[in-house]
């Protein structure tokens, strides 16, 4: 990359010349560089992170400017972070069940990232969060066969238990 100072030919100039050279502004300085190669397509993973991406930026977006929510995500903030990274890293990351304990009692329900979870269902019945234990309960009626997790962002964690 080669940098033009005082030349009054060439000062301010822009645009590509002869498919070999580009030139930019810089800083209130005239740079001179290769033409730019162009991207190769985008693969399948690359566009789904992208999207996944997207719905975490306006999942975000619509959390801050509710004020409750705000509050919330603000309450849970670390040092140098906003509300805004904290509901950015909820949506983008999202819940995971990291691992179901079933007994003859109860079933217990482990997720990572629980302050994301709206709901937990064992076989389409609703359990309770024990804040003590940090897991999801559910009184065995029956023998347990699905759980089901549902986000804030809407997306659906299910684990199969046979």
């Amino acid at each position: 990359m080669a940098i033009i100072d005082n030349n009054s030919i060439m000062k301010g100039a822009q645009g590509t010349f002869g498919r070999e050279v580009v030139f930019r502004q810089r800083n209130g300085k005239t740079v001179m560089c290769k033409l730019p190669k162009p991207y190769p397509p985008k693969t399948a993973t690359q566009v789904a992170n992208q999207e996944r991406f997207a719905k975490a930026n306006a999942f975000a977006k619509e959390a801050i400017a509710d004020p409750v929510r705000k509050a919330q995500y603000q309450k849970r903030a670390q040092n140098g972070q906003s509300a805004y990274n904290v509901a950015f890293s909820d949506a983008f990351h999202g819940a995971e069940i990291t691992g179901v304990n079933v007994s003859d009692k109860a079933v217990t329900v482990k997720m990572k990232n629980d302050h994301s979870v709206k709901e937990v269902l064992v076989d389409g019945e609703p359990a309770v969060f024990n804040k003590k234990k940090e897991v999801w309960e559910y009184p065995v009626k029956k023998k347990a066969r699905r759980v089901e997790a549902y986000d804030l962002m809407g997306n659906v964690y299910t684990k199969d238990l046979t």
